[in-house]
C-alpha cells in the first residue's frame, strides 16, 4: 500500500479555494497509486484565523466537502479544518474521508497558547484519542501539539494502531544550515522515536508557505517501524511525499522489540489514580 504526506500552502479563510487545491493534489495521488493521503493541519482554512474562526467552521456533512467526498471513493483523505459541534463549540479537527463520507474526526486535545500561538482563545480542546481503520490498518491521527505529549500516542498504541498520522502547521524556528529549521530537526527526531517505540509508521504532513509573517517549514516525512525516514519533502515547496507501507515490516519490528506485548497499563492506571487523588 502506498501512503502520501502532502505539503501545501493554504489561503487564509478561503475554504473553497483550498478545497480546489487539495482536490488537485488528491487527483495526483490517485494517479500515483496512493491509497491514503494526509494534508497539513487546518489545510482547509489556513492557520491564523482568529476572529474569522467561527465564519469558516464546518460540520462533517457540509456540502462544500462534496468534491473531496467524491474523490474519496478512490482514496482515503485526511484534511484539517475548523469543526463546529452540535453544541456550537469550535474545534481544530482532522477529518478522515473515505467512501464518500467523513468516517472519523479527531479534535486536537493540546492547544498551544504560548509564544506565537494563541489557539485556546478561539477553539475548544478535544478530550480523547481514538483509532480508525483504513485499508485494513488500525490508525490514529494527531494534530501538531498533540505529538508533543506522549499520552497522545499511548492510548492508540495500546489499541494497536499501526499507522500514526500527524498533521502540523509548524512555523520555521531556529534556522540551521542547509535550509533546515531547528524545529524541523526536532520533528524528525520525534517521528523517528515514536515510530521505533511503537513499531508503527509515522506519517507527518507539515504546511509550507507564508502567513501573517510566519514561514511554515515543510519537510514532511514518513518513518518506517524501525525509525528510519523513508521519504521526505523539502523545506519550502508544495509536494507529495510517498512511501510504501509493509505489514511485514510492522510485524518484524514488533516481534523484535515487543513493547506492546510487555506493556502494563494497569500499573499506569493504578499510579495515575494515586497521583490524581494527591497520594
Amino acid at each position: 500500500m502506498k501512503i502520501a504526506a502532502v505539503q501545501i500552502n493554504t489561503v487564509l479563510g478561503e475554504l473553497e479555494k483550498n478545497i480546489e487545491k487539495i482536490c488537485g493534489f488528491v487527483e495526483k495521488c490517485i494517479e500515483r497509486g496512493v491509497s491514503v493521503c494526509i494534508f497539513p493541519e487546518l489545510s482547509l482554512t489556513g492557520y491564523y484565523l482568529q476572529d474569522i474562526t467561527s465564519e469558516i467552521a464546518i460540520t462533517p456533512d457540509d456540502e462544500r466537502l462534496a468534491p473531496l467526498k467524491r474523490l474519496s471513493h478512490h482514496i482515503g483523505i485526511i484534511v484539517g479544518g475548523i469543526e463546529e459541534s452540535q453544541e456550537h463549540i469550535l474545534y481544530n479537527s482532522a477529518f478522515y474521508i473515505e467512501g464518500g463520507v467523513v468516517r472519523f474526526v479527531h479534535r486536537k486535545v493540546y492547544l498551544p497558547t504560548y509564544g506565537m500561538f494563541d489557539e485556546a482563545r478561539f477553539v475548544g480542546a478535544g478530550d480523547r484519542f481514538e483509532t480508525f481503520v483504513t485499508n485494513g490498518f488500525k490508525s490514529t491521527v494527531l494534530i501538531c501539539e498533540d505529538c508533543w505529549h506522549f499520552s497522545s500516542l499511548y492510548i492508540p498504541f495500546l489499541k494497536g494502531a499501526k499507522l500514526i498520522f500527524a498533521q502540523s502547521a509548524s512555523p520555521g524556528r531556529g534556522y540551521k544550515d542547509k535550509g533546515m529549521f531547528g524545529n524541523t530537526e526536532v520533528w524528525k527526531n520525534m517521528g523517528e522515536f515514536y515510530s521505533r517505540l511503537t513499531g508503527s509508521y509515522f506519517i507527518y504532513s507539515n504546511r509550507v508557505g507564508v502567513e501573517d509573517g510566519f514561514v511554515f517549514s515543510g519537510n514532511s516525512f514518513i518513518c518506517d517501524p524501525y525509525g528510519n525516514v523513508v521519504a521526505e519533502g523539502s523545506t519550502f515547496g508544495e509536494e507529495i511525499v510517498i512511501a510504501d507501507i509493509e505489514e511485514s515490516l510492522i510485524r518484524s519490528a514488533r516481534i523484535n522489540l515487543p513493547l506492546l506485548r510487555d506493556e502494563k497499563p494497569h500499573i499506569l492506571q493504578r499510579e495515575l489514580d494515586k497521583f490524581l487523588k494527591g497520594n
